[in-house]
């Protein structure tokens, strides 16, 4: 099922680690509108901002799929509104960058590590939130950009 032109339900649900564990992923309605609304919103114009596909790591979550990989209880992957992405050719740093100073819909964009990006929709309302994560005594903490 296509989302919007350049991205699929499957590839916003599909997990490596759902199944290596055979954890079910098949989102409810909600679900499928809120990653809907986040890949016409925020994903695709993100997609023809760089000219290139986005890939995703992770998008939705199921709740036994969000504690296996210990994501956060109120993670917005756990209700489709969140993506963690990259893109292949592009530094982490230069597309949080990219992101932040465009006028591409966000509720959430977190720097993650310098490894992916974790953006967020949601159509209630963005916050408009732009963050690094880091590593601190081996504990995440997010500070401002």
């Amino acid at each position: 099922m296509k989302l919007s032109d350049n991205f699929t339900l499957n590839e916003m649900i599909r997990s490596n680690t759902a199944v290596r564990l055979n954890i079910d992923q098949t989102p409810s309605q909600l679900v499928i509108e809120n990653l809907k609304a986040l890949c016409v919103n925020t994903l695709e114009p993100l997609r023809y901002l760089v000219k290139q596909p986005i890939n995703v790591n992770s998008g939705y979550r199921s709740e036994r799929l969000n504690k296996a990989v210990k994501g956060s209880k109120t993670s917005q992957h756990l209700i489709g509104q969140a993506a963690d992405i990259t893109v292949s050719s592009m530094p982490i740093e230069y597309l949080f960058k990219l992101i932040i100073n465009s006028d591409i819909p966000f509720d959430q964009c977190i720097q993650e590590f310098d490894t992916w990006i974790h953006i967020s929709f949601n159509p209630l309302g963005n916050r408009n939130q732009a963050l690094r994560a880091i590593k601190v005594n081996g504990r995440t903490k997010y500070i401002s950009r």
